[in-house]
């Protein structure tokens, strides 16, 4: 019962939810700035986990202010 209980902790964690490849980075972007989506809709439509989601747009924001 614990070990099932850890299992799902872990599945659910950002070390799990992976990469995403620059075809879903780009995506993310676009539907974020659209103003339509939050970043959950975006991870659903992507097959991302939304903590990757999150990480992309950070991301993106920091390059947009020029500090890449």
């Amino acid at each position: 019962m614990l070990q099932q209980l850890a299992e799902k902790r872990r599945s659910r964690s950002a070390a799990m939810s992976g990469r995403m490849d620059e075809r879903q980075a780009l995506a993310a972007v676009i539907l974020w700035k659209s103003g339509h989506f939050d970043t959950l809709d975006i991870a659903a439509v992507l097959h991302c986990g939304e903590d990757a989601v999150c990480r992309t747009l950070q991301a993106a924001r920091h390059v947009e202010r020029g500090r890449a």
